[in-house]
């Protein structure tokens, strides 16, 4: 079915949006977070299609490989949290940032990234060593009012 530019498909009496099944999040945009490999959006074999941005708050930024990973977290507004140098890190700094949000008593829920790859030492020992920005540490820690 389509409706609105969307593709949907009935799952079990529900309308799901087709790029979930392909592990795309619903608010995903096309040649941001996702992109089809030959550029022809109604090809849907998974070979076509490859998943830019696969976590939460953490954007692709460069070309032909040369790429860095901005996190931004969304408050009242996007707050920089910080750029690295691959997207696992990215994702567990924005899993810090949002932690460190709820320390300080910003009571939204953020969603949060599991990284099926990586063993739970691993990922505390990158958690607790992941830096972010001054900005978004002052931010936080100055009583941010909503």
């Amino acid at each position: 079915m389509r409706r609105g530019g969307h593709f949907f498909v009935a799952d079990y009496g529900m309308q799901v949006n087709i790029i979930n099944r392909y592990g795309i999040k619903n608010y995903g945009v096309s040649g941001r977070d996702y992109r089809f490999i030959n550029g022809d959006s109604m090809d849907f074999r998974y070979s076509n299609i490859e998943i830019i941005n696969p976590y939460h708050g953490v954007l692709r930024e460069g070309s032909f490989g040369n790429y860095t990973y901005r996190v931004l977290i969304h408050i009242n507004g996007n707050y920089n949290v910080g750029i690295y140098d691959n997207v696992e890190t990215a994702a567990i700094a924005y899993n810090k940032a949002a932690d460190l949000c709820h320390q300080y008593g910003i009571p939204k829920k953020f969603p949060v990234n599991y990284i099926e790859t990586m063993s739970p030492k691993t990922y505390a020992e990158i958690y607790s060593n992941v830096e972010l920005s001054k900005s978004f540490l002052t931010m936080v820690t100055s009583g941010y009012n909503q």
